[in-house]
């Protein structure tokens, strides 16, 4: 804990002055330790077949040792330190662990409840508190853990920095989870993506950070990163009036100083195409982008999340749009990453089994499966920043196991009965194994500058 508040308060004579402190009035304040657990034993994953998701190699019969939470050796003679936790997972695949960059988990939109919000997020944004939002959420990111994923980007609506407790939550041991990246509140030209009554003209407000001017947008910014935001989201297109690449790029610029991305809503292709050149790291939606805006994010690097809902929630009209789209931004050679958007209650179903409803566009669009698994895993973990997506040396320990290969089938997903995240197992033979912990933490809002998600 010193070395961390060395990093956070550069300054030599600041750090010595920490260690005085606690050296002086250690008997009067509890040992920070006490909000660790205490080291765990090593663990040894034997792993009949791991999925190479780099290169869709299969490498057979593998022992993995995570020590620390992360892995720290692998290979088909590694041997057991003493004391190590075995694992045999040698009838199972074995894969990272999933990630959906493009969650909304403190959203839950109740058509025909006891309370009705017609299937609204803007309704459910006004019946609904932040509390019971986040109440919500708390099963939802609970379910999305049972169900493979390991990390989450989760993309605002989630009422007044919503996201941003459940964060908090997770990281503290509070309540299972996925690692979250959050948005916090949702950075818009006046009206967000709502249309506003005259008389009533703040009810956006919290849901949206209306931000018109440059002076405001850096405001917008500054404000979400102190409450807790990882990633900053911008409303590009949802008005008459749209954020120019001007505007895009004064958010990107002082979101970027601080070692935060920023993600574009965007879906007309001049919004697209602002936000691109604006520097975005990832486009969200993207349904109508000429190729000529595609090859742009091709040549900037710039990730596009597509958030294509299921034919039968979209509509086929729209589904095949969105498949057409998925071919020429492959066949360009835009960098894609997964996300849902899932945000909808289906009686019988969670959100974690909601959202690998999501993956079937790009199959239907005949993207490789290798591709696909991709998406879902390495290329998410390097759009959020995190350590994760990749089951190698130095890694976080975060790893999913199923009884078939996800490569002949991505429904094989749906299979999934081991789940591993920073070491320490959640599912284990398909039953949700956690124990209630007794070590927590109460996280801060604001993360240290440039290392927002506070990954060693």
């Amino acid at each position: 804990m010193i070395t961390q508040w060395s990093q956070v308060y550069s300054s030599k004579g600041l750090s010595v002055l920490v260690v005085l402190f606690l050296l002086m009035f250690g008997s009067t304040f509890p040992a920070l330790a006490q909000f660790a657990p205490p080291p765990a034993e090593p663990i040894i994953i034997r792993a009949g077949h791991v999925i190479d998701v780099a290169t869709g190699d299969v490498l057979e019969n593998q022992s993995i040792l995570i020590e620390g939470g992360k892995i720290t050796a692998m290979g088909s003679r590694v041997v057991a330190p003493d004391g190590a936790q075995v694992i045999d997972l040698s009838d199972s695949w074995v894969m990272p662990g999933l990630i959906d960059a493009h969650t909304h988990l403190a959203l839950m939109e109740m058509d025909g409840s006891d309370i009705d919000d017609a299937g609204s997020y803007y309704y459910a944004s006004l019946i609904e508190d932040t509390s019971m939002r986040v109440a919500q959420g708390t099963q939802m990111a609970r379910s999305m853990l049972e169900s493979g994923f390991v990390w989450v980007r989760d993309t605002g609506n989630n009422g007044n920095y919503g996201d941003v407790t459940l964060r908090r939550a997770i990281q503290g041991n509070w309540i299972p989870g996925p690692n979250m990246v959050a948005a916090g509140r949702m950075i818009a030209p006046f009206g967000g993506q709502f249309q506003m009554n005259p008389e009533k003209p703040l009810l956006g407000e919290p849901e949206y950070f209306y931000a018109d001017s440059h002076e405001e947008i850096i405001h917008a910014v500054r404000e979400n990163v102190h409450y807790g935001a990882t990633f900053v989201k911008l409303i590009i297109d949802n008005q008459p009036y749209i954020y120019s690449e001007e505007d895009v790029r004064v958010a990107v610029e002082e979101a970027h100083d601080m070692g935060v991305g920023v993600m574009a809503h965007a879906m007309s292709d001049e919004g697209i195409r602002n936000a691109v050149l604006g520097g975005v790291d990832s486009i969200e939606h993207g349904f109508n982008p000429s190729d000529e805006t595609l090859q742009l994010m091709a040549d900037r690097g710039t990730y596009l999340v597509g958030t294509d809902f299921p034919a039968s929630r979209l509509g086929d009209a729209r589904y095949q749009s969105n498949i057409e789209r998925n071919k020429r931004a492959f066949a360009i050679g835009v960098p894609m990453a997964f996300g849902s958007d899932a945000v909808y209650y289906e009686a019988g179903r969670t959100r974690g089994e909601q959202t690998l409803d999501f993956l079937r566009s790009y199959v239907d669009a005949g993207l490789p499966m290798d591709h696909i698994l991709r998406m879902v895993t390495m290329n998410a973990a390097d759009l959020l920043g995190a350590n994760s997506g990749q089951v190698k040396v130095g890694m976080n320990a975060d790893i999913v196991a199923m009884s078939s290969n996800p490569q002949d089938d991505i429904e094989n997903l749906r299979g999934i009965h081991f789940v591993m995240k920073d070491g320490d197992v959640y599912v284990q033979d398909d039953t949700f194994v956690r124990e209630t912990p007794r070590y927590h933490n109460n996280p801060r809002r604001k993360q240290p500058r440039g290392n927002m998600l506070n990954q060693n």
